[in-house]
């Protein structure tokens, strides 16, 4: 087993200095309970703000009638009804602005409003760039790509851009032609995980899936996966999510007494679920951070996965990439499952040492990610302005794009600061 070095990069907090009393604004189309990564991941970064004694806050986006966790709103269409006089406020009250979500229009003009107030400003990006799966051509090319050029581009350059992903690193440098840095994600305080269960050969395969019901996670994939294990052995699925797809998952269900639909359900709930699964399964179709097994795989549970975002960097041990599978493979997907199942003991416990590296890889996640915070609203405080992103050039992109280095950023040496 090979473990991957952490790049000197790596920000460590100094223990001797003590805390700075820190005013941290945090952004977000939307937060908690509406479902996705960004959610999970403000709610997880503000925990861990707060436990350092700093003073949070958080503005999002409303839908109507829809509750939210966040201490500000906006409405959807905060400029048309006067919404961005409560974004001003909330910026000027603040220290650092953190924005999260590359294609709405509040992080943007939020990391403009800090700029403009002299604030510390950090954009989070969580996307890896893939292609869109779904969708019109019309809204992902062509009003996204405008959308971008408008909002996205100038407020990253005004910004220190974050990757939680390496997939999302390389997605800055080609797709807006900046130089995030890379922070590993900030892992909650994962539960320990009863890695003892024995799967006997007459048993059936208990297999949880976990994520938003639509079709860029491919939920229906799974169903035919488990459908084609079940030529070769009992098992059941076990879904968990809200989407679009929710009504025709629930359809399926109805002629599948193997296959159970159960919506959205909590954060702890969920990590109970997927303890008690012999396998975790994700069909992502496009991702970056893949949370959804990035949290049973560093608890050490058995997970197959498609090969999208950064999901083949998890499975360290060079004898698991075999459960990291190429995307709407059915076959393979349903291989891979047999294949764990029928020496289960034995991959159970690499699966055991493998979440134990990954643990230790993400546990600089937080550490980092608050380091840098604090240094942003340092620079805030004694009245400099965040470093801008550095500007990959035309010929050195074209230099990058024949490159394949695993896992690197552009060093700030090949960018040039924009005046």
């Amino acid at each position: 087993m090979v473990v991957d070095q952490l790049p000197s990069k790596h920000i460590e907090l100094d223990s001797a200095a003590g805390p700075l009393a820190v005013n941290v604004l945090l952004v977000s189309s939307f937060v908690l309970p509406h479902v996705g990564g960004i959610e999970q991941f403000v709610d997880t970064v503000k925990d861990a703000m707060l436990a350092r004694g700093w003073s949070v806050r958080v503005l999002a986006c409303r839908l109507l009638e829809t509750p939210t966790d966040a201490d500000a709103t906006v409405p959807t269409r905060f400029v048309l009804s006067g919404g961005w006089r409560t974004m001003w406020r909330e910026v000027g009250e603040a220290d650092v602005v953190v924005v999260n979500g590359a294609r709405h229009l509040l992080p943007s003009v939020a990391i403009f409003a800090a700029r403009m107030r002299r604030r510390g400003a950090l954009f989070v990006l969580h996307g890896s760039g893939a292609p869109f799966s779904n969708g019109s051509l019309l809204y992902h090319r062509v009003c996204g790509s405008a959308f971008e050029w408008m909002f996205t581009r100038p407020a990253l350059r005004l910004s220190l851009p974050i990757s939680l992903s390496r997939a999302g690193v390389a997605r800055a440098r080609q797709r807006f032609r900046v130089a995030a840095a890379h922070v590993p994600y900030p892992l909650r305080d994962l539960p320990e995980a009863d890695l003892d269960r024995f799967l006997a050969t007459d048993e059936p395969i208990k297999i949880v899936w976990v994520g938003r019901v639509y079709p860029e996670k491919d939920p229906l994939a799974a169903v035919a996966a488990v459908e084609r294990v079940r030529h070769t052995r009992e098992a059941t699925l076990d879904v968990y999510g809200d989407g679009v797809l929710s009504g025709e998952l629930t359809r399926l269900a109805d002629d599948r007494p193997w296959l159970s639909v159960h919506g959205s359900r909590p954060w702890r709930t969920i990590q109970d679920v997927q303890a008690r699964a012999h396998v975790c399964l994700s069909t992502s179709l496009r991702d970056a951070t893949q949370i959804g097994i990035l949290e049973p795989l560093s608890r050490g549970i058995p997970v197959v996965s498609t090969r999208v975002g950064d999901a083949p960097s998890y499975y360290i041990d060079p004898s698991l990439q075999t459960f990291c599978v190429e995307p709407r493979d059915v076959e393979a997907t349903a291989a891979a499952i047999l294949e764990l199942a029928a020496s289960h003991d034995r991959y159970r416990d690499a699966f055991a040492a493998n979440g134990g590296l990954l643990r230790a890889r993400h546990r600089y996640g937080r550490k980092s990610l608050l380091r840098l915070i604090e240094t942003a609203a340092t620079g805030a405080e004694n009245g400099s302005r965040a470093t801008p992103a550095p500007v990959v050039s035309g010929a050195k992109m074209n230099e990058l794009r024949h490159q394949r280095v695993r896992g690197r950023s552009v060093p700030r040496s090949l960018g040039r600061r924009r005046e």
